[in-house]
């Protein structure tokens, strides 16, 4: 009885586990293609929504996309927060940790003057790390502020689950790119 038992929990454990790496592959691929689309200047790609995120320090390049109402769609990737013009600040969140999703798991590793360009439409837009800070879980002072020309990075805190990292760049150039 023992033995089924444990038979059972091994199983149920490996088929979590095995459904976690494909939804993990699954997730990767999907994103790798969006961003292929993006270069390549392929119709594929949601010009209207999303954009391309490249951070070489951490070797992240990949799709940002509109936050849903309730951030549900923020375990699937990068989202950013109602806007997406390089002239506001545009707040974009992702998860770090373990798991699939988690693409600014190596997020704390940037440092100030590192570079982070953003990819919409046809621009390349460039930003310069300024500051890192952390903030509680709770503070929502960074979500309505009237800064300009900004980004910020934001995830959980690995160590503190209820701080937030914030990684906060500031507008350095702007190119428009010939597709």
């Amino acid at each position: 009885m023992k033995k089924n038992l444990l038979r059972i929990i091994c199983l149920m454990l490996l088929f979590l586990i095995i459904k976690e790496c494909i939804c993990w592959i699954y997730i990767n691929s999907k994103n790798n293609h969006e961003v292929n689309s993006y270069y390549s200047n392929n119709s594929s790609f949601n010009y209207k929504s999303s954009m391309v995120i490249n951070i070489p320090v951490i070797n992240l390049n990949t799709v940002v996309r509109l936050s849903d109402d309730n951030f549900n769609n923020l375990k699937y990737g990068l989202v950013y927060y109602k806007n997406s013009n390089y002239n506001e600040k545009i707040i974009i969140f992702g998860h770090s940790g373990m798991g699939y999703g988690t693409y600014f798991n190596r997020l704390d590793e940037l440092k100030e003057e590192d570079l982070v360009y953003l990819y919409k439409d046809k621009l390349k837009v460039t930003y310069k790390v300024d500051k890192i800070y952390d903030v509680l879980d709770t503070e929502i002072s960074i979500l309505n502020n009237d800064e300009k020309r900004a980004l910020l990075l934001v995830t959980c805190q690995k160590k503190h689950k209820n701080r937030r990292l914030v990684i906060h760049l500031l507008l350095k150039s702007t190119q428009t790119l010939k597709k």
